[in-house]
């Protein structure tokens, strides 16, 4: 008997095989993929992963079954054509075709509760500080403000930089911090490892809410540095087929390195390590 799981992939055939991969299957008993929600990429860089319906059988003995269903019909059909003269069967009634309009009427419309619920599963491989989601802008609490705009300058202070501290807005549930002035070369530091250093330590010190720290437009400038890096690691790991381990980085940067190598479909990533020293794995897939 066919059942059918949802999944998320950025086309047909990674969904095909993210399905197997997860059931436990092989490709061969997968019989149909349906589109549901087309994937959606900004400029390259946000990658947004699209829904299929993907149709399968539990085992290769229904797969022969179903084939042999089919094999019957046709079998009937070339019969028919010999010995009795009538129009010949409309292909849309062939049990391949009828099986896929009735999972096209499913995908138009949704379950009735009477009907029995089918088995659903969402491919989601990444951490949850990694999965993208709808943005939606928190209203900021002024004694929050008041609160890390306190705590940013003292830090500043003991530090001996001269750097001027501004609240600029919340991004989501993060509150936003801009740094400007003669020392902000010092506070990025190298590849921006002593400003997420900073911003980590920001971060231990409030609990309350999320902080993210820039500098003069500086993590715009690192975004496209990391979009050419990973770009340029998936093109080495896909030419010597060997697994690639990154320097660490904050959740933010490793979102961004998911995303451009997922755009990749015979790579894959994970993470591992804990922050600050969580780092990106990739690799091949098998």
């Amino acid at each position: 008997m066919a059942e059918v799981i949802e999944v998320k992939a950025m086309n047909s055939e990674e969904a095909k095989k993210r399905a197997a991969r997860v059931l436990s299957i092989s490709e061969e008993q997968i019989i149909d993929v349906i589109e549901k929600v087309k994937s959606k990429s900004f400029l390259g860089l946000f990658s947004k992963e699209g829904v299929y319906d993907v149709t399968y059988v539990t085992s290769l003995d229904e797969l022969k079954k179903e084939e042999a269903k089919e094999e019957v019909v046709e079998e009937v059909k070339v019969v028919e054509e010999k010995v009795i003269e009538v129009e010949p069967i409309d292909e849309r009634h062939t049990a391949r075709d009828l099986r896929k309009e009735r999972n096209e009427r499913k995908a138009k419309k949704p379950l009735e509760k009477k009907e029995k619920p089918v088995k659903v599963a969402i491919v989601n491989e990444k951490k949850e500080e990694e999965v993208e989601k709808v943005i939606v802008n928190v209203e900021p609490k002024e004694e929050i403000v008041e609160k890390i705009l306190t705590s940013t300058r003292e830090l500043i202070k003991n530090m001996g930089l001269n750097l001027n501290v501004e609240f600029t807005g919340t991004i989501g549930r993060n509150y936003v911090i801009n740094l400007s002035g003669e020392d902000k070369g010092i506070i990025i530091g190298k590849k921006g490892k002593t400003l997420n250093s900073f911003e980590y330590l920001l971060n231990s010190l409030i609990k309350e809410v999320r902080i993210e720290i820039d500098v003069e437009g500086f993590k715009e400038k690192r975004n496209e540095t990391l979009v050419e890096l990973a770009n340029k690691m998936a093109i080495k790991a896909i030419k010597s087929r060997k697994t690639i381990r990154l320097n660490p980085m904050p959740p933010r940067e490793r979102k961004i390195i998911h995303e451009i190598i997922n755009q990749y479909p015979e790579l894959d990533t994970y993470s591992e390590g804990k922050d600050p020293k969580r780092y990106i794995i990739i690799k091949r897939k098998r």
